[in-house]
C-alpha cells in the first residue's frame, strides 16, 4: 500500500489509502470518544450509504470510524466540531490512483467545514502545488471544488451537503500522471466519481 503515499494528504480522516484499518475489538460507538478507531462495519449504517459498486465493481475496501483527537480534527476542531463520525469506501483505478466516496457525520457539520478542512490540508503538504479553489455544478448546484497537483498526480476533492442535518459528503479523486495520462481523462472520472456518490443513499 505505500505506493499509494502521495494520496495522504487527501485521506486523513477518512478511509486511508496508505495503512490499514486498525481498531480495538471492545468498540462503543455509543461509549464516549477517546481515541481515534476505524475498521470494517463500526457504523453499519454509514457504509450502506457508500455505493455498492463503482465503475461496475464493489470498492477494494469500505470502513468506518470516528476521529476526536486533534491530530485529526485539525481545523474541524476549531470550527467546534469535536468528534466526527465517518465511512468510506476505496476503489483503486491504477498504478498511485484512486476515487474515494466517504461520509463525514456531526452535529451541526457544514459542507464548507469539510472543504476548509481539506483546503488547509492541501495547503500545508510538502509535495502539493498549483492549488485551486472552484466548483463543479451538478444537477443545477455549484458543489465546492479543491484542486492540486500532489508528487505528479491530479487531485481533486467535491464536497456536498448530506441528505439529514450534520450529513455531508465527499467525493476524492486522484490520478497519477502515469496513469491517466490526460487531464481530460481525470476530468472524466471526476464526474463518474460524483455521480456515483450523490446517486446513493
Amino acid at each position: 500500500m505505500a505506493r499509494f503515499a502521495s494520496l495522504r494528504w487527501l485521506l486523513p480522516v477518512v478511509v486511508s489509502i496508505a495503512a490499514c484499518s486498525v481498531t480495538a475489538p471492545s468498540f462503543d460507538p455509543a461509549a464516549p470518544c477517546l481515541r481515534d478507531d476505524r475498521g470494517s462495519a463500526l457504523y453499519p449504517e454509514l457504509e450502506a450509504q457508500i455505493p455498492a459498486e463503482f465503475q461496475g465493481r464493489p470498492a477494494d475496501r469500505v470502513d468506518s470510524g470516528r476521529n476526536c483527537t486533534a491530530r485529526s480534527l485539525g481545523l474541524l476542531l476549531q470550527r467546534g466540531v469535536p468528534t466526527i463520525e465517518f465511512a468510506g469506501g476505496l476503489w483503486e483505478t491504477g498504478g498511485r490512483s484512486g476515487v474515494t466516496i466517504a461520509l463525514f457525520r456531526a452535529d451541526g457539520l457544514q459542507a464548507r467545514d469539510v472543504f476548509d478542512f481539506y483546503k488547509a490540508g492541501a495547503l500545508a503538504a510538502p509535495k502539493t502545488d498549483a492549488t485551486t479553489e472552484g466548483s463543479l455544478l451538478v444537477a443545477g448546484t455549484n458543489l465546492p471544488r479543491l484542486d492540486t497537483l500532489n508528487d505528479e498526480s491530479f487531485q481533486t476533492v467535491i464536497v456536498a451537503t448530506g441528505r439529514s442535518p450534520g450529513l455531508v459528503r465527499i467525493v476524492l479523486v486522484a490520478s497519477a500522471i502515469r496513469d491517466v495520462v490526460t487531464r481530460e481523462a481525470h476530468e472524466a472520472m471526476v464526474d463518474a466519481a460524483v455521480s456515483a456518490a450523490l446517486a446513493s443513499g
